[in-house]
């Protein structure tokens, strides 16, 4: 979860970046009347704002739920690996007793090397393969929470006059802020509102 904030760190940065340079280009619909009315009062005035991703994250519905799914995802992966490395090794056990006790023949103890060992290979592989897929899930869902932040802030940005919009989080640049320049919670709910 740690590398999963960082990375979306990172990502926020960048977009905060992209939108100062590429100011001028959108393709988002502005904000719709009921949502203006309803957060106008919470946005603060000036052109230097800024947004907590801690905050944001924790309170974003659409992450929280996506990010569920994708830990269960996980869970569900180390529990599989788990049982099959498990039976893995009692084979493995198996196959030693039978070895001290004479009941192979040679053959069948090399047979018997390769097979496990094949076992042993498949189980890695398949360990790499949940472990890069749901590296790619995670990278999806910041790509998806990505857009969706990047398209809000622009509208954010275009209905305030915000000339720029600063990330406020641990191991960011920003060290000291003024409170009542947080939008965090206006953000928050403008992204719940669209989930709905």
């Amino acid at each position: 979860m740690k590398n999963e904030l960082s990375i979306v760190n990172i990502l926020l940065i960048l977009a905060v970046a992209f939108l100062l340079v590429d100011k001028f280009i959108s393709g988002n619909k502005g904000l719709t009347a009921s949502s203006t009315t309803a957060t106008s009062a919470n946005i603060p005035e000036g052109s230097i704002v800024y947004i907590n991703t801690d905050s944001l994250l924790s309170n974003y519905g659409f992450f929280k739920e996506e990010a569920a799914k994708l830990e269960q995802k996980g869970k569900e992966a180390e529990a599989s690996l788990q049982a099959r490395g498990q039976a893995l090794q009692r084979e493995f056990a198996q196959a030693q007793n039978r070895v001290q006790t004479g009941t192979l023949t040679p053959r069948q103890v090399q047979e018997e090397e390769q097979r496990l060992m094949q076992k042993q290979q498949s189980l890695a592989a398949e360990q790499e393969r949940l472990g890069q897929g749901l590296m790619a899930d995670q990278q999806a869902l910041q790509g998806i929470i990505q857009g969706k932040l990047k398209g809000i802030l622009e509208e954010v940005r275009k209905e305030k006059g915000y000339q720029y919009i600063l990330n406020y989080a641990a191991g960011t640049g920003v060290l000291m802020v003024d409170k009542k320049l947080d939008i965090t919670s206006t953000v928050v709910e403008l992204l719940n509102n669209k989930e709905n």
